[in-house]
């Protein structure tokens, strides 16, 4: 893939800039600060295709009327342990936020708490919701569904977005394990990032308009389709995934969410499943803990096979980046450098990022 030339940019900068262009759309500023919070974690952790990069094409949903940039994110049904919220178009960083947040409530008296959330847009970085519970110790599992991208098993009509999971285990001393994974080979925004670096993309991430594997980001994303990690296997998650957010939420799910083709002027509507474990209800929180650090151990000792230089725990690789780049700033390719640039003098926002 093409290596753009990059900024080095500290990530207390990135935040408040981006921030600050939220609000000049009328988002609350603690909304707007949170939205930035969260595409700035994706930055430090290395997932560069959600983090400011997708700015411009947040600015464009609101102008567009697809994101609400001041909503009323509703309670529709609740009991004891479980909820079922409706997100009136908002920014789905606020109502992951307010689904994890409910569910961690609601476990610590019943073990576990569910909230289930529809009629959302973009929710970022999906990691971000469970090690928000699992800093809290809880363990937390979150998924979405979203734009139809991905065909079913065998067939060639794009049915299921790439309906991402995440689940964290707090640890005791050591960092906790992270899952955060799309179910297809690769989150569709590694294309649109593929694009903006002008390069081309490993021929096993997706197919072309005729069913044939292709380096073309392009074509994937606006005539052919991803495909399924593991597949068959990646299918059957993705589908598990599509029941417990879309259809469970009563939001869009399959053939009724629209396909998105450009980011920021079609529509991006997505369901979520957002699951909190109380530790506590099955051990004590601190045995848990050092059993998982055990594990951690287990998994780092583990004889590295031929040519591989060590063994990661799942969640370390993006650990290791957040500190490097939390010393030596975020690196923004030329091409998200320049629309954030522009993005600053089209609402008078102090750049301040050189």
């Amino acid at each position: 893939m093409t290596q753009s030339r990059t900024h080095a940019v500290a990530a207390p900068k990135l935040r408040e800039f981006v921030a600050g262009v939220l609000r000049a759309m009328e988002t609350p500023p603690d909304d707007a600060a949170f939205i930035a919070t969260v595409l700035t974690e994706a930055d430090l952790r290395g997932v560069d295709s959600h983090g400011a990069t997708r700015l411009p094409g947040y600015v464009e949903m609101i102008a567009n009327g697809l994101a609400n940039p001041l909503p009323s994110i509703k309670i529709v049904s609740e009991t004891a342990a479980c909820a079922v919220l409706d997100g009136d178009l908002a920014f789905g960083m606020l109502v992951a936020r307010q689904g994890m947040r409910m569910s961690m409530e609601r476990s610590l008296e019943h073990g576990i708490g569910m909230t289930v959330s529809r009629n959302m847009t973009h929710t970022g970085l999906v990691g971000y919701y469970t090690m928000m519970a699992a800093a809290e110790g809880f363990i937390g599992i979150a998924m979405n569904n979203g734009p139809t991208i991905v065909p079913p098993f065998g067939g060639v009509t794009p049915l299921y977005a790439t309906n991402p999971i995440s689940v964290a285990f707090p640890a005791g001393d050591e960092e906790p394990i992270v899952l955060d994974m799309a179910t297809s080979m690769v989150a569709a925004g590694k294309l649109r990032f593929a694009e903006k670096q002008g390069g081309k993309i490993p021929t096993t991430w997706g197919l072309d308009r005729d069913g044939q594997q292709t380096d073309d980001p392009t074509e994937v994303l606006q005539h052919g389709y991803l495909q399924w990690a593991g597949g068959y296997k990646g299918f059957g998650l993705a589908t598990m995934i599509e029941v417990l957010t879309g259809v469970l939420a009563g939001g869009l799910y399959g053939l009724d969410s629209p396909a998105l083709k450009h980011f920021g002027q079609d529509p991006l509507m997505q369901s979520g499943c957002y699951i909190a474990i109380d530790v506590a209800h099955f051990m004590p929180p601190d045995e848990f803990g050092s059993r998982i650090d055990r594990l951690i151990g287990m998994i780092r000792a583990a004889k590295p096979a031929n040519g591989v230089e060590r063994v990661y725990v799942s969640g370390e690789p993006e650990f290791e980046t957040k500190r490097e780049r939390i010393a030596n700033g975020i690196p923004l390719i030329d091409t998200v450098y320049e629309e954030l640039r522009v993005l600053g003098e089209r609402f008078s926002v102090p750049f301040g990022l050189d």
